[in-house]
């Protein structure tokens, strides 16, 4: 038996014809896409996308190229559901600095942060995914900086 790599679970997200809304089963071994695979998809798609637009429309573009690294149709809009990417349990965060606020809301231990690092060019250099419950050691002033 081999075991499965990153680019599977984009195939069976895409074969399924999932949308970023669509539950899935934490840990389904066909669409469930684990911390380290996501983290390295998300890193193979998104690392040097220039994103210099105005935040919102930023917001936007970041959101569309994770749906298209992860195999989902590409959402012209994004309705305010939390987390966003509800099937695979995560929201991302677009950060040009250092300190990490989650506004609205308490960090939830099961779900997901993806955390996207943008430079002073505005190019994403690095994505990091993280548990809440990891964030939320970090947390010790209740803003996350």
């Amino acid at each position: 038996m081999t075991l499965p790599s990153a680019y599977d679970y984009v195939r069976n997200i895409k074969n399924a014809q999932l949308t970023i809304h669509d539950p899935i089963q934490v840990g389904d071994p066909n669409l469930w896409i684990p911390d380290e695979f996501l983290e390295e998809l998300l890193n193979n798609k998104l690392m040097g996308l220039n994103v210099n637009y105005p935040i919102r429309t930023r917001s936007k573009v970041v959101k569309q190229a994770v749906c298209d690294a992860l195999g989902y149709p590409i959402e012209q809009k994004f309705p305010k559901y939390q987390p966003r990417f509800t099937g695979q349990n995560f929201d991302t965060y677009n950060q040009q600095s250092y300190n990490l606020q989650i506004w609205n809301e308490e960090v939830s231990p099961q779900r997901r942060y993806v955390i996207i690092g943008i430079n002073s060019q505005n190019i994403i250099f690095k994505v990091k995914v993280i548990s809440g419950y990891e964030l939320a050691l970090l947390d010790t002033t209740g803003t996350i900086t």
